[in-house]
């Protein structure tokens, strides 16, 4: 219960949108309507989601200051069935590609299954899904800042990790790029910007003693340390989307015996030589894991943090956000922490499936679909989701209004460890102003103002990463043969995605529809479908190029015969304590709204596309309903659309031909027997 005395999340404060009604306005229950919980539905919820988020807040409390549980830090928990990019990539600035889906009917004798990967685009079972667009480039660099107070400090990474950040991010960052530059068949090249060693120590610099260090090494930190980007590209086409550079008010002074080459002694080092010189660097500064690996708790090392740091470069770079590192300082000292044969192994392994990586990092809306299904519980229904974030929110908040951002990532961790790795990099770049987007999220649904959410789930990158991010990642929950039968909305919005495989707007609903309808109010189209067994399960994923032939990926764990570890997510809903006497929490509005209307928007919308009020079967009129009033899509939606001839004489698919001719269980002729 909130006091006056805390910030909750009914209080009056707001966000900076709450000006505007739909993201001011509470959440008022209604008994016996169709749409707005009911006062009982909402206190269960948010009870329970104090009692399951304050769980997980314990869990993290407990874990020992800058150790993380065991297994937690492998980036290989996302990659379970990413599709690698192409090795050859184009030079313009679009790659395009299309997921396909599996879909297997089972019938009374037979089930038709796949058990090979064989790429047969003759296979009736086989169907395309969406295109997905990746943009291959940037004009310039994303540009970074030294800050006193980054949100990497807050994390509760080492000294060795904090100060080294900055160095090995742009390390990374220089990596990454050229690796994406040789796909292209580009070149890479030193430009006459550059950084000159200082032959002492300067206090008003921010320093890197380089005694020991090769010329090569040398040469190559003066270039990617640079505030006018040292490096570039030959054609002076579009940089990768990796390609960072410091601000020009950051200064560094590199310590080192003898002057660097000039610029024309050596040449911009290739990514297999760029790595070579990244490990010289974290063996001769000791940037490794700095304790032995224990079965319960391990450290963040230095290499490993400013990879995922760099990992979230793209990322940041489309929401307009600045990275911002501590202050850099690297010197040799007695006992430095050990950079062994393991972290060299795991380094180089980085190096080796980095077109893996690649997919995501540089997608910006899979990552967004990643970070907030952290938040998503599979049987809360879209109506009630104002309780749920209002719980979530009057838990965490003291957390991050105090920036225990390392206990924060712990809560998500105790969830959803494959989802939490994305959050760790995502304060890993520093940007303090993300912090925000969790309380704005859960207030309004959208987490940066003048930028469309990243928070719809995507079923593709769900069947990637092996987490689930809506309803729509679960199968039917059972079969409607009878013409009487009630059919669960989310089953419904199941079948009919199933039938639009490549319109993405049917997968902006991760919360689970509520209600019933009847069987016969929906379009027979799906009859066929809600009556057999089927199952959708995600295949491969299609590269298209128009200069190459195209490229089939099958997921990482497929293409190298490596396993991933499994690491259950911990979706089980706490039970809460009732209110004593009537529930007085107020809760904003908008989430449970929004929510509900994307429902809606769904519902009356039928397999082929047709939106009509009528395919929604609600028992009201839809003009009259307080949540409606200012629907935008109303204005279209008694729109008939004109029928096509050419499409109104197709023949039926083969599953409906057969279905019709009593082929399948609950087909035409099942009925008349």
């Amino acid at each position: 219960m909130a006091t006056s005395e805390t910030r909750s999340v009914w209080s009056d404060a707001t966000s900076a949108t709450s000006s505007h009604e739909s993201t001011s306005a509470r959440l008022v229950s209604e008994e016996d309507d169709p749409l707005i919980p009911t006062a009982s539905d909402v206190c269960r919820t948010f009870h329970d989601g104090k009692a399951t988020w304050e769980a997980f807040l314990s869990n993290a409390v407990t874990m020992p200051q800058g150790l993380w549980p065991a297994g937690t830090l492998d980036p290989y928990l996302t990659l379970s069935d990413v599709p690698g990019l192409p090795a050859e990539l184009p030079r313009g600035n679009i790659l395009h590609g299309r997921q396909r889906w599996h879909m297997r009917q089972c019938t009374r004798d037979t089930e038709t299954a796949r058990t090979d990967n064989q790429d047969d685009e003759w296979d009736p079972t086989i169907v395309y899904g969406r295109r997905v667009l990746f943009s291959l480039g940037n004009d310039g660099p994303i540009y970074c800042d030294i800050v006193p107070e980054a949100a990497s400090c807050f994390l509760g990474n080492n000294s060795t990790t904090t100060h080294s950040l900055a160095v090995l991010t742009m390390c990374w960052s220089y990596i990454l790029s050229v690796r994406f530059l040789e796909m292209q068949g580009r070149e890479v090249r030193y430009s006459t910007h550059r950084l000159w060693p200082w032959p002492g120590e300067d206090p008003r610099r921010h320093m890197i003693y380089l005694d020991g260090a090769s010329p090569a090494l040398v040469r190559w930190l003066c270039a990617i340390l640079c505030s006018y980007h040292g490096w570039g590209v030959r054609d002076k086409g579009l940089l990768p989307p990796w390609a960072a550079s410091l601000t020009t008010d950051v200064r560094f002074s590199i310590a080192a015996p003898a002057p660097a080459p000039t610029t024309n002694a050596l040449s911009a080092p290739s990514s297999f030589e760029a790595t070579g010189l990244l490990l010289e660097l974290c063996q001769l500064f000791g940037l490794g894991s700095g304790m032995d690996q224990n079965e319960e708790w391990e450290l963040l090392p230095p290499y490993k943090a400013a990879f995922f740091a760099a990992l979230m470069l793209p990322f940041y770079k489309s929401m307009d956000l600045r990275p911002q590192f501590p202050c850099p300082h690297l010197a040799r000292t007695e006992g430095s922490n050990r950079f062994s044969s393991i972290d060299e192994k795991s380094l180089r392994q980085y190096v080796d499936d980095l077109r893996y990586f690649m997919t995501l990092s540089m997608h910006a809306p899979s990552l967004g679909s990643i970070l907030w299904s952290v938040f998503w519980q599979p049987d809360v229904e879209c109506n009630l989701v104002s309780p749920w974030f209002a719980s979530a929110l009057d838990t965490l908040e003291p957390i991050i209004n105090e920036r225990r951002l390392e206990t924060l990532v712990k809560v998500f961790v105790s969830r959803r460890p494959r989802v939490a790795f994305w959050w760790l990099a995502l304060f890993l770049l520093g940007d303090l102003s993300v912090v925000d987007w969790i309380r704005q999220h859960a207030e309004t649904q959208t987490e940066k103002y003048g930028f469309g959410t990243l928070s719809p789930p995507d079923p593709m990158v769900s069947a990637w990463t092996g987490s689930k991010q809506s309803f729509l990642d679960y199968e039917r929950t059972t079969c409607y043969p009878a013409i009487s039968d009630l059919v669960s909305r989310a089953d419904l919005l199941r079948c009919r995605f199933d039938f639009r495989l490549q319109d993405w707007t049917c997968t902006s609903l991760s919360w689970r529809p509520f209600g019933h309808l009847r069987k016969q109010d929906i379009e027979p189209d799906l009859w066929p479908w809600l009556e057999t067994e089927y199952s959708r399960q995600y295949h491969s994923f299609i590269w298209h190029s128009k200069t190459r032939p195209n490229t089939t990926g099958f997921g990482f764990r497929r293409d190298t015969g490596r396993d991933i570890k499994q690491v259950p997510d911990d979706l089980e809903r706490r039970l809460g304590d009732k209110c004593q006497g009537e529930c007085q929490h107020d809760m904003k509005r908008a989430p449970s709204k929004k929510s509900t209307l994307t429902m809606i928007s769904l519902l009356v919308t039928d397999f082929a596309g047709s939106r009509h009020w009528a395919n929604a079967a609600m028992p009201f009129d839809f003009k009259q309903h307080p949540w409606l009033h200012d629907w935008e899509g109303l204005a279209i939606m008694e729109v008939r659309c004109k029928p096509d001839a050419d499409i109104a004489d197709k023949r039926p698919s083969w599953f409906l031909d057969e279905w019709m001719k009593g082929k399948h269980e609950g087909g035409d002729m099942d009925r008349h027997e």
